[in-house]
């Protein structure tokens, strides 16, 4: 496929479907940042399809994330090294991309501003947006962040759990733990709510959304999620919850603003239930989305490329690419067929140089893991 060695009979075409769908709109909406001059509609659009792109992300990470995690506690040999086990495959999977394109954020920095960015040490361990708004530079890593410090949570808690509560079923206790993360993250985002009057949407973006310490609970959802799956509860009714998370995130993403929903006049819902009823609609999906097939084999390859590439992508659209080609080529004043062009290059480069990071480095680091298993 495309060059690329890919089942394609073994993969979730739903998934790989999202998954693309997912970077697409995060890649969409980071396109806002070439200028001020798309079509009205087109910047509203472009504004609010990051925030859903990036939470489809969390949720599907957490469902097969939380599969995973389910199954070890299940072995009844699970222990500490179990989890170093899980930990180091993960790492392989993620940390040579996002360590390739620290470096390549880092010397783009300095070629364009001769300078090194503040605090990069704290870019090494996850901690650049713990606690405070994300810093202007690698701004896309604070996902990262978020969802490394929830894989490292989840085990960890349920070892410990095991230790504490031995005579209980590993998956109460599994269950006990989803529930006990996600009411922590709903009381820090109540605590945030009390203490921190906001006055707009990018405020909130920057100073909650983006911040690890109240995302904690993002990749839980999907964790909730593939525990009713796995119990079967979802079964006869997916298509119906299919139905009803399509319309919940068509109204939170476009509705709430049609009503004259504002995050002055309403901080509770934005700052506190706005992010997990997008996770809840986004795991009704996925049960239905587990079972689809399509027929033609041209679009199942398109979008299950995009959904091999989309870390790659993700890494590399915003603050390496456009970041690069907005100093090279300024685009805040284009208008029209210039507009238009200058967006389609970019959403080519992207394509490309994914492929070529994806092929040449991210594939085979991961491949590292299975050899190692071996």
């Amino acid at each position: 496929m495309f060059g690329l060695k890919v089942d394609l009979e073994k993969r979730h075409q739903g998934l790989d479907l999202a998954r693309a769908i997912a970077i697409s709109l995060v890649v969409f909406a980071h396109t806002l940042w070439i200028g001020d001059n798309f079509p009205a509609s087109i910047r509203w659009l472009m504004q609010f399809s990051g925030t859903i792109g990036v939470e489809i992300f969390f949720v599907i990470s957490g469902f097969l994330i939380g599969r995973i995690i389910l199954n070890l506690i299940s072995q009844p040999h699970f222990s500490l090294s179990t989890i170093v086990e899980f930990l180091k495959r993960r790492w392989f999977r993620t940390l040579p991309n996002y360590y390739l394109v620290l470096i390549l954020n880092i010397l783009l920095w300095y070629i364009l501003y001769r300078q090194i960015p503040d605090k990069l040490y704290l870019y090494l361990v996850y901690l650049q947006n713990f606690s405070t708004t994300s810093p202007a530079f690698y701004r896309i890593s604070w996902s990262l962040a978020v969802e490394q410090f929830s894989y490292i949570i989840a085990p960890l808690f349920l070892f410990l759990g095991i230790q504490i509560f031995p005579n209980i079923k590993r998956e109460k206790l599994f269950l006990g733990m989803v529930i006990t993360v996600i009411i922590l993250g709903i009381l820090s985002r109540i605590y945030f709510n009390q203490n921190n009057p906001l006055n707009s949407l990018l405020e909130w973006n920057e100073k909650l959304r983006k911040v690890t310490f109240f995302r904690l609970d993002a990749i839980y959802y999907g964790f909730l999620g593939y525990y009713f799956y796995q119990k079967n509860r979802f079964k006869n009714f997916k298509s119906l919850l299919f139905l009803i998370g399509i319309i919940a995130l068509l109204f939170l993403q476009i509705g709430v603003f049609i009503l004259g929903f504002t995050i002055q006049n309403n901080s509770f819902f934005f700052n506190v239930m706005y992010l997990p009823l997008n996770s809840i609609s986004i795991f009704l999906i996925i049960p239905y989305l587990l079972e689809i097939k399509f027929k033609n084999l041209f679009f199942v390859k398109c979008f299950t490329l995009l959904s091999l590439l989309s870390y790659s992508i993700y890494l590399l659209h915003y603050t390496i690419i456009l970041h690069a080609m907005k100093n090279i080529f300024p685009s805040e004043q284009l208008t029209g067929f210039s507009l238009w062009m200058y967006t389609f290059l970019y959403w080519s480069i992207v394509i490309v140089l994914s492929y070529v990071l994806y092929r040449f480095y991210e594939k085979p680091c991961t491949n590292l893991r299975e050899i190692k298993k071996r």
